[in-house]
């Protein structure tokens, strides 16, 4: 066998064995790339490094702990859904402006991504603010953010691209950042 053709030979079957382990998914979601059988967000992984890159988080704040605030979204979380949501932990919060999103631990409710709105001196759930659920194999910062975006048009772009979901909270398996 000449030289240049077994260089192409041997090219072709690289390029072929490598993209045999390679394959993509349709799911509800989106579009999932298969690694030898395991989903990957290819997609989610673009938008959340993108979303990284572009994102203005000057109006955005995280409330400490001991922040009153807390406390009235608290409340408001413990009165939506009693007697589960009456065990509500405030995990992370954010504001920006009138507007707040936090994550929320429960006793036997699964961890919820909650978007609430002051009105007058009252913190209220936004209505269709709520995520819940597992994320898995999606990546969970651009999912929740999709999805509440979607269901709350009016809540503040800035607020929902600086919202980083804390795997712990959502149970989620730890992602490797940059």
């Amino acid at each position: 066998m000449k030289p240049r053709a077994a260089i192409a030979a041997l090219v072709a079957t690289a390029a072929w064995v490598t993209l045999s382990h390679f394959d993509w998914e349709k799911s509800d979601n989106g579009v999932l790339l298969l690694v030898d059988g395991r989903a990957v967000d290819a997609q989610g992984w673009l938008s959340d490094r993108f979303n990284r890159m572009q994102r203005d988080c000057h109006e955005v704040s995280q409330l400490p702990p001991q922040d009153e605030r807390l406390l009235a979204a608290t409340l408001a979380l413990k009165a939506h859904s009693p007697p589960d949501s009456e065990t509500v932990r405030i995990t992370k919060a954010w504001t920006a402006g009138s507007w707040m999103i936090v994550e929320a631990a429960f006793d036997t409710l699964l961890p919820a991504v909650v978007l609430m709105k002051q009105v007058d001196s009252q913190w209220t759930i936004a209505t269709q603010g709520i995520w819940s659920g597992q994320t898995h194999p999606w990546q969970a910062a651009p999912l929740i953010r999709s999805y509440l975006a979607g269901r709350v048009p009016d809540a503040p772009r800035p607020l929902l691209a600086c919202f980083e979901p804390s795997p712990q909270t959502l149970n989620l398996p730890q992602q490797k950042t940059d």
